[in-house]
């Protein structure tokens, strides 16, 4: 019950995420919900499942959606006349999330960093409604911790410091406004990392991690934006941190079992 009690306050806490003033003009539009889109969004989620296990599939879905939606919401408080909730939000398969690109660091930052900040309140309930429902609904809290961990682990992935994954946006940023060169470091370091945890446990984890580090090493960013300053750099990335370590921390049981 502590568990639920310190989620539903975390919940209550996260509500102006959602009371941001949106522009009065543009909209949310919702992409890939045709016959391709489902299509390929059962074929990533059926084999997420069969790597995983159904209920894990399941919460990848969840996991998605909250993403996907948490995105345009903050691509619409950024301003951007129209965002879109993206079934598949894979390269060459999906439209832009959002038509033009930011002209602010911190911009970009924000719209990388609210998805997985808000995806930190359904993950927390969900742990929390697992400690109080496994003794009389066990079936329930077990879908529920599932989703719970998966939520961990994909927005963990996502922040990552690879582009175009959220973390790489808002590393690249960070490095811009100190060092410049910290953000190719840090790709290169991370890159070689998995591929050395890739060859030794003979991963495939591992493996597709260091190939999304490989493909992020040959990202074209645009140049015309402008950077943070000290001060939001240290905010973003304090964000940046803290939002990195609970999400590791809530999937971590998923991320142990794939390395």
């Amino acid at each position: 019950m502590t568990v639920l009690l310190l989620a539903l306050a975390l919940a209550l806490l996260a509500l102006p995420l959602l009371w941001g003033p949106l522009p009065r003009t543009g909209r949310i539009a919702m992409s890939g919900f045709d016959g391709k889109g489902v299509l390929a969004g059962f074929v990533v989620t059926f084999a997420v499942a069969a790597l995983t296990s159904p209920l894990l599939g399941f919460g990848f879905l969840v996991a998605v959606l909250i993403h996907e939606t948490g995105s345009a919401l903050a691509c619409r408080i950024a301003g951007q006349e129209i965002a879109r909730i993206r079934l598949v939000p894979l390269p060459r398969l999906a439209r832009p999330r959002s038509d033009r690109g930011f002209d602010h660091a911190l911009e970009e930052s924000f719209v990388a960093l609210y998805a997985p900040a808000l995806a930190l309140v359904p993950m927390t309930l969900a742990f929390g409604l697992f400690a109080v429902l496994a003794p009389v609904l066990p079936m329930t809290a077990n879908l529920l911790r599932a989703t719970a961990i998966m939520i961990g682990a994909f927005n963990f992935v996502m922040l990552l410091p690879f582009r175009p994954l959220c973390g790489g946006r808002v590393t690249e940023a960070v490095s811009d406004a100190f060092w410049p060169r910290l953000g190719l470091a840090a790709k290169l370091f991370m890159t070689a990392a998995f591929a050395i945890a890739a060859l030794r446990d003979h991963s495939l984890a591992m493996g597709m991690l260091a190939a999304a580090g490989l493909q992020s090493l040959f990202h074209r960013r645009r140049p015309a934006q402008d950077r943070l300053s000290a001060n939001e750099a240290l905010l973003v990335m304090a964000s940046y941190a803290f939002v990195l370590t609970t999400h590791f921390l809530g999937g971590y049981w998923l991320i142990k079992g794939l390395i």
